[in-house]
């Protein structure tokens, strides 16, 4: 359309063309009174979808995103990947790698933390691996890993009135001769 930039008539036309669901409909209830140029169209475009860029995503909508537990990581990662995209400025592929692996569940950030990856796909891959070896029992404290962010639990044996279940270390210092 840049051959035809000058002529607004046209502009207007295939305008309309490009348009489809609810954009039409604004379209086609834009008063006719109101608009007399393209500058006009874009405007009332622009007022009608501004919000769209005043609610757009940002990086700490990312950062506060959370697997969830009735998802595989493939599909969070795709999830969080189609977000991600949204958000202005965009993200270099090594700084997404850091933010999903920040958002991953404890369990498989402890498996992670240690290999960066190369690339988006590098970490989705690795990540399905660590998922089939969850369902597989080939960690040991599988059960607590795939349902939740938190540490796993220290068994504590059964407690009886009046006991107490603690261990207190406290350091020594050598003693060394006071300074002169």
């Amino acid at each position: 359309m840049g051959a035809y930039a000058k002529d607004e008539k046209l502009l207007m036309h295939f305008f309309q063309e490009s348009l489809a669901g609810a954009t039409i409909t604004c379209y086609t209830n834009l008063e006719p009174s109101r608009v007399h140029s393209w500058k006009d169209l874009m405007a009332a475009f622009i007022r009608q979808y501004q919000y769209n860029s005043d609610m757009a995503l940002d990086k700490m909508q990312l950062q506060n995103m959370c697997k969830k537990d009735n998802e595989s990581f493939k599909e969070y990662a795709q999830r969080w990947r189609d977000l991600a995209v949204q958000v202005a400025p965009l993200m270099m592929e090594r700084e997404m790698i850091t933010m999903i692996l920040d958002t991953l569940p404890m369990f498989y950030y402890e498996k992670m933390v240690g290999y960066m990856p190369s690339s988006f796909a590098d970490l989705v891959f690795v990540s399905m691996g660590i998922q089939v070896g969850l369902r597989k029992g080939k960690f040991d404290y599988a059960a607590t890993a795939s349902s939740s962010n938190r540490r796993p639990e220290i068994s504590r044996g059964n407690k009886k009135e009046g006991e107490t279940h603690a261990v207190t270390i406290v350091p020594t210092w050598p003693n060394f001769p006071p300074a002169l």
